[in-house]
């Protein structure tokens, strides 16, 4: 049976001239997963509200929506509501409550579940994610990370039939996210939930898909089959991008593969297996310091533990730094440290050869440092991205190349409020590089960008940093630190371990690491990212 279907369905939002989405028809059958790709902006998270009747968009809907056999319109409340859930790709804007513990029981206490079965209930799901340690905090203190995993417990609390998802990895590291689709899986296979996930990056769920649909200026320009997919995608450079590391791989072998154990058996078989280790990149001795973190300790409270410990860092001008980490591990509070927004109670930042405590008023942010926040919603002040740039505008060729590369012309007329998560991501990064900084300190960059805009992101930041200015980044993009960083080092225990050139990084980590370094390790230990990995199996000599 027919899960969910959609047929010939548009979709108008009443401020807009035109169909945000055009005369699109899937279905999603039994226990089937979904997988959603597209550009930033192409209608995939307004496709995803539509599925669920509670926070459909108000607009013009044509075209059909059927759930349980039913058109969604016939549907209870109550079954509307316990039917389908949903969690968005911003978990600020749905968490309801003060603390975790009330936002898990909070859809059951409004569905009239008895007191005696929810806390059963919540604390059997609280265990199933594994997020027992942060059941009794408040909200407001979770990371961005283990608010998404609250607001996903908190939909999965309810035993929807079908489970919608909007980027949830996107704010996870890799370990999170690796536990995140692992529930999914059991969710899917244990309990029979159907799952339609909509992702950038969807390397951990590509395996385990039945169908995928692609989005494209809100037309659907694919819908089948996982192995269909992958045939389109080897002519397609668009929807090439999507396809993980081991479905690439192994298409330069002409075979097809999704999972990295089957990618790495396949090289080994074909290539053998080496003893060799990853080159060292001594690298040039560096003296150009931008930004300096001395001995630098910082905690929220007089009475709290300290989340920055015994800090030291230098990023130098001319380089793209990556500072990854667990969720809540302090990246965030790392950057606003650098960035002189809150003040450490002991040690020293130094900014452009000056102390930071010596900036005074704004000029720290005239053209010196520049800060993205992990919400870059938090920039906007006005009505328009137009209004907003313009604030910012000193060099109107700057602003012109800026709104080209980044393709912000159809956004200039646009409420911030009203963008996509990616579509943001953009405007702020465009917003600070109009002011101009030398130092750029940006909080989760690719977070919302499909693969073809974080390329643009990519190759921005790497220009940035041939034109003399220093890029420090906190990311769980592993691949894209991987590819675009020139140094990395890991954020653990309040403090940045084992910095080194991002080959070097990522070629003995283990967890912290691209899936193209877990494939080829063993035959080509040098490759790192999945450009480098095609070159190798290109350039092999087989046995």
């Amino acid at each position: 049976m027919e899960k969910l279907s959609c047929k010939d369905l548009s979709f108008r939002y009443n401020t807009n001239s035109a169909d945000t989405l055009k005369n699109i028809s899937f279905s999603v059958s039994g226990s089937g997963v979904l997988l959603v790709v597209g550009k930033t902006g192409s209608g995939k998270s307004t496709l995803l509200r539509l599925m669920k009747r509670e926070i459909s968009p108000v607009g013009e809907l044509k075209g059909s929506i059927n759930i349980l056999g039913k058109a969604q319109s016939e549907l209870s409340p109550l079954q509307s509501a316990c039917a389908v859930a949903y969690v968005s790709q911003n978990p600020d804007t749905q968490t309801v409550t003060h603390k975790v513990s009330s936002e898990l029981s909070f859809a059951l206490e409004n569905i009239g579940t008895k007191p005696s079965q929810i806390l059963s209930r919540v604390g059997e799901m609280a265990t199933y994610f594994g997020i027992e340690d942060i059941y009794s905090k408040p909200i407001e203190q979770l990371s961005g990370g283990e608010k998404q995993l609250c607001c996903l417990c908190a939909a999965a609390v309810l035993s929807p039939q079908i489970l919608i998802l909007d980027e949830p990895a996107a704010q996870l590291d890799p370990i999170s996210s690796g536990k995140l689709f692992s529930v999914l899986r059991r969710l899917n296979s244990e309990l029979g939930t159907a799952i339609i996930i909509a992702e950038h990056d969807p390397s951990e769920i590509f395996d385990m898909c039945d169908s995928i649909l692609a989005l494209d200026d809100g037309k659907a320009v694919f819908f089948g089959s996982r192995e269909s997919f992958v045939k389109a995608a080897v002519n397609d450079p668009v929807l090439h991008g999507y396809l993980p590391a081991p479905t690439r791989a192994a298409l330069k072998l002409s075979k097809t593969v999704f999972t990295v154990k089957a990618a790495k058996t396949l090289l080994e078989d074909t290539f053998g297996v080496t003893d060799a280790q990853p080159s060292l990149s001594a690298g040039k001795p560096r003296t150009d310091a931008a930004l300096k973190a001395e001995s630098v300790y910082y905690r929220y409270d007089r009475n709290s533990e300290d989340i920055i410990s015994c800090l030291d860092l230098t990023v130098y001008s001319g380089e793209v730094f990556a500072a990854v980490g667990s969720n809540g591990s302090g990246k965030t509070t790392m950057l606003k440290i650098l960035g002189g927004i809150i003040r450490p109670w002991q040690g020293k930042v130094t900014v452009s050869g000056r102390n930071v405590r010596s900036y005074k008023n704004s000029a720290l942010y005239s053209g010196c440092v520049a800060v993205m926040p992990q919400d870059p919603y938090d920039l906007f002040i006005c009505q328009t991205v137009g209004e907003e740039l313009d604030k910012s505008n000193k060099d109107n060729e700057l602003f012109k190349r800026l709104c080209s590369e980044l393709s912000l012309g159809p956004l200039l007329d646009k409420h911030p409020y009203d963008l996509s998560g990616g579509e943001v991501q953009k405007c702020a990064l465009a917003k600070l590089l109009l002011t101009d900084p030398k130092i750029l300190l940006l909080d989760e960059p690719s977070k919302g960008l499909d693969p073809q805009a974080k390329a643009v992101l990519g190759r921005m930041l790497r220009k940035l940093a041939s034109e003399g200015r220093a890029v420090c980044i906190a990311t769980h993009d592993i691949e894209f630190a991987a590819e675009y960083a020139d140094r990395c080092g890991l954020f653990f225990n309040g403090c940045i371990h084992s910095a080194a050139p991002s080959g070097e990084f990522f070629s003995y980590n283990r967890f912290y690491t691209t899936a193209a370094s877990r494939i080829a390790r063993s035959v080509f230990p040098d490759a790192v990212t999945v450009s480098e990995l095609e070159k190798c199996i290109s350039g092999g000599e087989r046995r």
